[in-house]
């Protein structure tokens, strides 16, 4: 994947007083204790990093651990109750309000990203812009360079379902990118030519991406890095507009 300087958004680690916890886990009272309950959310790189993290603390401490399933703003208000011990993964700038709360109320700390060059953003096969010789692919877009291109070329992406408008590939039900990338769809005035499509989850929109480009077929919508699924295919991001103070405290777009 090309890599731009577009808007990079942290990955954090996020655990309750968790060298304090860590230094519990080893006393002699450790059987008696509650098992350390990590939050489970749907995606592969936080399930890895629970299970990896949950290994040493039980094969290291001794100690039980749970994995409690659900998404982002909902574990966060959990590990700030309680519910919940150790948040391994947390996309901050998507839920900034409940984050800035949880670390406020001094409940829960934040130590810092674990993915320095992590991304989130909307985009294209590389072939769709470039073409690409070898398989006989020629431009589908040639201009095609940010968001407010895409009006232009919507007949590339064109929805076979609604056939009048293109089709924007956005995340997954529940997720609040997914109702940040919807809002975005409309401040950029693009919900007059694009469909908002939902797959059902992380793996059908990996699959639609993976599908297409095996196709030599046009595709545009949201993924986020580092994923393996964007180490193995070679897409380009699309630029976006900066964040501008003033039109988000006047519309919010």
């Amino acid at each position: 994947m090309k890599r731009k300087k577009l808007q990079l958004l942290k990955y954090v680690i996020v655990f309750v007083a968790v060298f304090a916890l860590l230094g519990a886990l080893a006393g002699p009272a450790t059987a008696a204790k509650k098992a350390v309950r990590f939050a489970d959310l749907s995606w592969d790189s936080a399930q890895v990093h629970n299970r990896i993290a949950g290994f040493i603390i039980k094969h290291g401490y001794g100690r039980d651990t749970e994995y409690i399933i659900g998404e982002t703003a909902l574990l966060m208000t959990g590990l700030m109750r309680g519910d919940v011990d150790v948040n391994m993964e947390s996309w901050t700038e998507n839920i900034q309000e409940v984050y800035d709360k949880a670390t406020k109320s001094g409940k829960v700390i934040d130590l810092g990203p674990n993915y320095p060059d992590s991304w989130q953003g909307w985009l294209v096969p590389t072939f769709v812009i470039k073409g690409d010789a070898k398989r006989g692919i020629k431009p589908m877009a040639p201009g095609l360079k940010s968001v407010y291109d895409l009006p232009k070329y919507w007949k590339v992406f064109k929805d076979p379902e609604v056939p009048t408008k293109g089709r924007f590939y956005n995340s997954i039900p529940g997720w609040l990118c997914t109702k940040i990338n919807s809002k975005k769809l409309k401040a950029y005035g693009l919900d007059k030519y694009y469909t908002d499509f939902l797959p059902g989850s992380d793996a059908a929109l990996a699959g639609s991406m993976v599908a297409a480009i095996k196709r030599g077929k046009p595709w545009v919508g949201y993924y986020w890095a580092p994923t393996w699924i964007l180490g193995k295919l070679d897409m380009t991001p699309l630029e976006e507009p900066p964040f501008d103070k003033k039109v988000w405290d006047t519309t919010n777009a």
